[in-house]
Parts: C-alpha cells; sequence; structure tokens
C-alpha cells in the first residue's frame, strides 16, 4: 500500500474558530495515496472529510485553518515537496494539473454566466497548456466526448442549466480531467443523482483514473460507492481516523464498531423493508467533557479505558489499522468489561 507515494498526509490537524479559540474539526490524520490508486475517505456528514479535502489544494473557508502536519508531495524524479507550506501562487500553479477536484455540487461549482466549453479552456489558458485559442476549443471538445456528452462540439456552447445534473458532473470531470492532474479529489461526486447516473459517474471516473494513470481521493458517506470504486479505505469519525484497511478486507473483517454501523445501516437484499439497522446515539457536541474515543457514548463494546485514553491506531493484520482498545488487541481480554460497560466513567474529568 505504501511503497510507491504520491501523498503522503502526516499528523495533519484543520481547525476553525470558534469564539476566541481555535478548535479542532480534523485531529492529527495520517493518509498515504499512493500512485494509480484510488483511496475511499468515507465517514457521517460533519465528519471532517471536505475539510481534509480542500485543505490539500488550499481552498478552506475563512474560518478555518491548518494548525499542524504536513502533506508531502512527492515527485517521479524522486522531488519532494510539503505542499501544506506552499504559498497561495505556488499551490495555484499546481490546482488544475497536479491536483483537479470535482465538486459535490455542479450547479453551483459552475459558472452560470459562462457556456461550459469557455468553463473548461479556461484551465488550458490559465495554465498555459495550450497558447492557441482554436486548439484549446478542439481540446475541450474532445474531453466532452470522451466523458460521454453527445454532440460535444453542439455542446461546447451550453450553460450549466441546458444540462441535466448527470450531465453537469460529467462537465466537472471534464474540467478536473482536462489539465491531465496527478491526484483527481472527489467530493461527494454522485450526490443528488439517481442511481443509473450514478453508476456511470463512477465507471466513468474509475475509466478516467486508468486512462491517465492518475490516483484519486474519493470523499464519500456512501459505503456503496466504496465498495465499487475503491482500492483502500479510510474510515472517518468526528476528524479522526478510526479504521483503514484494503476494501475488499474492510468489507470482509471491519473491526471498528463505527465501521461495522456503517456496514449494517446499508440496505439488503431480503432484509425486512420496514427496518433500517441505526447507529444509536448522537454525535457528541462538546467533546471537552470527556477525553477518550469520540465514538465511546454510541459504542455497544466500550470499556472503562475508552472514556479517558484514546486509542492509537492498532495494527491487526498487514494494511489493515484499527483505533480500538477492544478490537485493536483483542476482545477476549476484555469480555467482563464489555459485557458490562459502566458508562458512569463518561462523568467530566473522573478517572475511576
Amino acid at each position: 500500500m505504501i511503497e510507491d507515494k504520491l501523498l503522503e498526509i502526516k499528523d495533519l490537524t484543520v481547525s476553525i474558530k470558534q469564539e476566541k479559540e481555535m478548535m479542532p474539526v480534523v485531529k492529527g490524520i495520517d493518509i498515504t495515496i499512493p500512485r494509480r490508486t484510488v483511496v475511499g475517505l468515507v465517514g457521517e456528514s460533519g465528519c471532517g472529510k471536505s475539510m481534509t479535502a480542500k485543505s490539500i489544494n488550499h481552498i478552506l473557508p475563512s474560518f478555518a485553518k491548518v494548525t499542524g502536519g504536513s502533506m508531502m508531495w512527492h515527485e517521479s524524479s524522486g522531488k519532494v515537496c510539503d505542499i501544506a507550506a506552499l504559498k497561495e501562487k505556488e499551490i495555484r500553479k499546481r490546482c488544475g494539473t497536479d491536483i483537479a477536484m470535482i465538486f459535490q455540487e455542479p450547479m453551483t461549482s459552475l459558472n452560470p454566466m459562462m457556456c461550459i466549453g469557455d468553463q473548461i479552456k479556461e484551465v488550458l489558458m490559465i495554465h498555459k497548456l495550450e497558447k492557441n485559442a482554436e486548439k484549446a476549443k478542439a481540446r475541450v471538445v474532445e474531453m466532452l466526448d470522451s466523458v460521454g456528452i453527445p454532440e460535444p462540439a453542439m455542446r461546447y456552447r451550453a450553460y450549466p442549466h441546458e444540462l441535466s445534473g448527470g450531465m453537469r458532473q460529467r462537465v466537472m470531470i471534464a474540467m478536473a480531467m482536462i489539465g491531465s492532474p496527478k491526484l483527481l479529489i472527489a467530493d461527494e461526486p454522485t450526490t443528488a443523482l439517481d442511481v443509473t447516473t450514478e453508476a456511470q459517474i463512477l465507471k466513468l471516473i474509475r475509466k478516467m483514473c486508468e486512462d491517465y494513470t492518475m490516483s484519486a481521493l474519493m470523499i464519500t458517506h456512501n459505503m456503496g460507492v466504496v465498495s465499487s470504486l475503491c482500492d483502500y479505505v479510510y474510515v472517518m469519525y468526528l476528524g479522526t481516523i478510526m479504521e483503514q484497511a484494503p476494501t475488499a478486507e474492510l468489507f470482509r473483517n471491519p473491526l471498528h464498531p463505527y465501521t461495522r454501523g456503517l456496514l449494517s445501516s446499508i440496505p439488503k437484499m431480503g432484509n425486512n423493508p420496514e427496518f433500517l439497522e441505526t447507529i444509536p446515539g448522537n454525535i457528541p457536541v462538546d467533546k471537552k467533557k470527556f477525553k477518550g474515543c469520540e465514538f465511546c457514548l454510541r459504542c455497544s463494546d466500550d470499556i472503562k479505558k475508552c472514556f479517558f485514553e484514546q486509542a492509537p491506531l492498532y495494527k491487526v493484520s498487514e494494511n489493515h489499522y484499527v483505533r480500538c482498545h477492544v478490537t485493536g488487541t483483542g476482545a477476549a481480554s476484555y469480555t467482563d468489561e464489555v459485557e458490562n460497560p459502566d458508562r458512569e466513567y463518561a462523568t467530566a474529568g473522573k478517572e475511576g
């Protein structure tokens, strides 16, 4: 998994300004994206996935900032650069060429006042990838055709409102791919699309990754998307990586209670259609009340230690890691406590 690195994120912390202090929302995470690999970052809405993605190409909102860690970019020549430390001018040179992003909602990401062809051509002209306007237009038409847009020459002059949701998403993919990036970040690219269009878009993203020998970071809360597209998966909860593993291994042997909860909530053929599994409890509003695992108040496997000590990432097999005191070290030694978890331990500041 780690052999041929493209991007190596180490101890990344992103904080937002809340009243008079900075509150971390992404908490010291490590993510490695190898070359020619699709990596998934999965978790509930609000867990910090998009903040992580936006920190890579420096487009965090004004109230958020990277407050720790590094993002080491590995060139094919062997040169390594920390893109977290780059100035705005330097990162803008990389956005669109080295790194490209497909945003969540194409209707709000595309300029309604410009035809789609000119918006895509802008990437070529800004980065000086094509100096001749007519040649740039020809490349755009070719790219529109490659992402499956019918009559691309005619569609070049279309405006976003004239296209369906699926077509607009294909335009976003064309815009991301026109600069031949090495890393594609896809932030919930199939949100609000019907299942048929979703399948087409996922297949297209995978094809583009293969055709352009490109890596991708897929941001999603949909485990079905993960299973069909990703090679390796990071599971995030409240800004912390809870489990990471190759996709097949994660689905075959999910170890963290949160991962199991996400997988069990997927509707399955043959199950009672009136009953869906859910993760009990709510996301804690104030994490300051306890020091331990962010998930312990919603967990059925919690033990006393969970409330006072955040678990490290335990290695349980090759490339499979889990942040859990119980499953990370073997549940047998905790059997008595697991069956009778004492939730009074969650009181603020008390130990024992």
